[in-house]
């Protein structure tokens, strides 16, 4: 359906790709065969804590005011 209006689109989206990959010097990734392996970082229970606190007290500031943008909407 997409062909009709836009014959060129993967050739567009092919162009588009690799004039980003050039704009942020990507390197092709490396084969399949080799593992890299990476180390996670283990963070202390503190911060941990601290991270899920900020969170959870975003995201109830997010939940707070869209209740109250509704509740104040159908006054």
């Amino acid at each position: 359906m997409l062909d009709t209006h836009v014959p060129n689109l993967t050739e567009s989206i092919r162009v588009l790709v690799h004039n980003s990959d050039e704009k942020h010097h990507r390197v092709a990734a490396p084969a399949a065969t080799t593992k890299s392996s990476r180390k996670h970082k283990t963070h202390s229970p503190q911060v941990r804590e601290k991270r899920t606190f900020q969170t959870m007290f975003a995201f109830g500031l997010l939940l707070g005011a869209l209740e109250l943008f509704i509740v104040l909407h159908y006054l």
